[in-house]
């Protein structure tokens, strides 16, 4: 998920060069894909043209169609500009989302195009690690009802990706939702005192 993050993905934001990247479906255009990558001595297991190499077969291997997809999709639509310009619209609205939940039970936490809500009691805005806080299931359902109600999806557990289309007028209406949901369960998840 977070190599949609740049035009290098997360790791270059942070300066890292991982031995090994994985790219998932976005990169074929809709259609079943996966592809991994990384430095030439351990891609080099894989070389076909190397007696004792390691075979990879699977359903989609050399799938052209696809990989042409994911060429033009790189080359052509979700290019390193784009991307970063979608990363910045994603840190725009969590920054939003985290500025209507404050004092409650609410937070987001995430990057760019890819968060996740989370409800505690003392409504934490910084959290480091998932399994170091214990969320409200109750709540989190709650939300959950009330954004299908109002026309969003995200997932059970609070994840959403953001789509690259869309339009500003769709994140603004999320962050009125949400805006909304903490108004009308305003009793519910004001945060706890600490």
């Amino acid at each position: 998920m977070t190599s949609r993050i740049s035009g290098a993905g997360l790791s270059a934001v942070h300066g890292l060069k991982p031995d090994m990247k994985t790219f998932g479906k976005y990169l074929g255009g809709g259609v079943a894909f996966g592809a991994f990558g990384g430095r030439q001595d351990i891609m080099a297991v894989y070389d076909p043209r190397v007696k004792g190499s390691v075979a990879h077969s699977g359903t989609f291997n050399n799938n052209t169609f696809v990989t042409h997809c994911g060429y033009a999709g790189l080359t052509k639509v979700y290019t390193s500009e784009v991307a970063e310009a979608f990363t910045e619209s994603g840190d725009d609205l969590l920054s939003r989302l985290n500025e209507v939940s404050k004092g409650t039970k609410l937070c987001f936490t995430g990057t760019g195009s890819v968060a996740t809500s989370h409800f505690v009691a003392h409504g934490t805005r910084s959290i480091a690690n998932a399994l170091d806080v214990t969320e409200i299931e109750e709540l989190k359902d709650l939300f959950w009802f009330y954004l299908l109600e109002n026309g969003f999806w995200v997932t059970r557990r609070g994840f959403y990706a953001l789509v690259l289309e869309t339009p500003q007028s769709e994140l603004d209406r999320f962050v009125a939702v949400v805006h909304s949901f903490l108004t009308k369960y305003a009793a519910l998840v004001q945060a706890d005192a600490v």
